[in-house]
């Protein structure tokens, strides 16, 4: 079956440089060793970070001979607001270590989509970012497009049997999508798409079914080091096309390494029992957004705590390098 994950990040991040989820790797852990894989399945996720060969005492970029140790998933999204963190060469190094690997991906802008088959079936996913990009002014992912440029990629993969749009897009930390973007994933169904996979906030957002097809508009983290508890909770969707109902999902609770692990239940808040009654939320977007602040308020205060600890435990080369690439951030 179709294992359809959300954000990875094989990296360290900003504040657990020397000993996150990238440091775990380079000692030769799996991120992936708590989880059941068949080899009859295809993952796919989102790739949000880097894999190049430049100094890895930097965040969000991992050193291929490091990555060479885990066994990646069989797509990957490279449509988000980190691949291009350290540049074009560093972008387009990835896209061809994950060719050489053996997988596909899709979200580049050579690459809007791609096919494969599965279960006797021709897939298309196609792949891209509503975000605004922070490290560049011209992103080589397909970045906002325009409704007529993915009405026109979707039209491509017409002979497809069933069609994926994974998206990066919505804000960060808040448990439900605003009213646009419910708007706008009907639109993609409309336009033929069968199965919305969205991820960006690091956090659960439910589900609706419309027109008989599934909108997921936020996975969750699936690989990632944050200490907010809700950044926590993702969701595994399994697509089975040789069952009556072919979608299902699991649940996910990554670990204090920033590795996942498949749970049977979730505390209510996190449920989609739960998130699936705040998609009847309508709000105008001033009260939305005052609640996306209020979202990121509770995230960054948990997050410093948080940074005070693990600033102790690091290394000096990396608190300069936390320092140099947060200037070089505000100058962008």
């Amino acid at each position: 079956m179709l294992k359809i994950v959300g954000d990875i990040n094989f990296s360290d991040g900003y504040f657990d440089l020397g000993f996150g989820v990238g440091s775990k790797i380079r000692e030769g852990r799996d991120p992936f060793e708590h989880l059941s894989r068949n080899s009859s399945d295809f993952w796919i996720g989102n790739f949000e970070c880097v894999c190049a060969s430049i100094k890895t005492e930097r965040p969000f970029v991992i050193h291929p001979t490091n990555l060479d140790k885990v066994k990646l998933l069989d797509l990957f999204g490279v449509a988000n607001n980190h691949v291009m963190q350290h540049g074009e060469n560093a972008y387009r190094e990835m896209l061809d270590y994950i060719s050489k690997r053996g997988c596909i991906y899709a979200g580049s802008r050579e690459h809007r989509s791609v096919r494969f088959e599965h279960q006797n079936r021709k897939i298309g996913m196609l792949a891209f970012s509503q975000r605004p990009d922070n490290f560049t002014s011209s992103p080589l992912y397909w970045s906002l497009p325009e409704y007529q440029e993915i009405v026109e990629e979707i039209d491509r993969l017409a002979d497809c049997d069933f069609k994926i749009a994974y998206i990066h897009w919505g804000n960060e930390f808040i448990n439900y999508p605003y009213n646009d973007q419910k708007q706008f994933a009907h639109f993609l169904i409309d336009s033929g798409i069968d199965l919305i996979a969205g991820m960006h906030p690091h956090v659960l957002q439910g589900y609706e079914i419309y027109k008989s097809k599934h909108i997921f508009y936020s996975l969750g983290n699936f690989v990632f080091y944050m200490p907010w508890e809700p950044t926590k909770y993702s969701l595994l969707i399994n697509v089975d096309f040789e069952q009556k109902e072919p979608i299902t999902t699991e649940y996910i609770k990554i670990n204090d390494e920033g590795f996942p692990c498949v749970i049977e239940e979730v505390p209510e808040r996190y449920s989609m029992n739960y998130l699936n009654t705040l998609l009847k939320i309508n709000d105008e977007n001033e009260k939305y957004y005052t609640n996306v602040f209020r979202c990121y308020q509770s995230y960054r205060k948990v997050n410093r705590r948080q940074i005070v600890r693990d600033l102790l435990r690091m290394e000096n080369k990396y608190r300069v390098s936390i320092i140099k690439d947060f200037v070089k951030r505000r100058l962008i």
